[in-house]
């Protein structure tokens, strides 16, 4: 998650509270984790696989737990709702790279019906389409609840291997809820082929 993003949701979150019946539902299945392992490319089967499982957010007053396909083995990181891979620290993983997954909701303030296409992309997806990060956007998809952004950046000329190098955003909700809901994924290089399996992966999260 970048900075802007960080502190635009830990603004709208801590605030949240209310209704737990405002999550689009969702059946994540066997065959649906089946099909996120299937998109992961030949040179990382065996580097990375996904599994049925949950993410829990206990940011602000709501706490939720989130059920997907999520990479086997990961651990919680820093941030609520947030995972990365098991050998992380502060300079990421020594063999995939600058990568984590977040799970989360958020209200932007009172949790109220709002416009979430607006919301989202003022919290979420502007700073990767209006040039404020460098890259080019590769994917960009809306619908009437919902979006998913696919983002490739520029990597430093130095030491790009330890930079994030994909980002792929997902926002969702329900029409008259008084939040919306996202998943949020960093790719460092050693894992930029994993974006179509966690781009999946975001496209069906059920929360509780």
């Amino acid at each position: 998650m970048t900075r802007t993003t960080l502190v635009l949701a830990l603004a709208g979150a801590l605030g949240c509270g209310g209704s737990k019946h405002d999550a689009p539902k969702v059946d994540v299945t066997a065959e649906h984790v089946a099909a996120v392992n299937a998109a992961m490319p030949a040179d990382l089967k065996g580097k990375l696989e996904f599994e049925l499982g949950k993410i829990t957010n206990s940011m602000g007053k709501d706490d939720r737990n989130f059920k997907l396909a999520r990479p086997k083995g990961w651990k919680a990181g820093f941030m609520p709702g947030e995972i990365e891979p098991a050998d992380a620290d502060n300079f990421g993983s020594a063999t995939l790279g600058k990568s984590e997954m977040q799970i989360s909701s958020n209200c932007d303030g009172a949790c109220e019906k709002k416009d979430w296409e607006k919301v989202s992309d003022k919290v979420n997806f502007a700073q990767f389409t209006s040039g404020q990060v460098e890259g080019k956007v590769l994917k960009d998809v809306k619908t009437k609840t919902g979006r998913t952004l696919v983002f490739e950046r520029k990597l430093s000329e130095h030491f790009p291997e330890k930079d994030v190098a994909i980002n792929i955003v997902t926002a969702w909700w329900v029409p008259d809820g008084a939040r919306y809901f996202t998943c949020d994924v960093e790719l460092g290089a050693p894992l930029k082929g994993a974006a179509d399996a966690f781009e999946k992966a975001c496209s069906k999260v059920s929360a509780d």
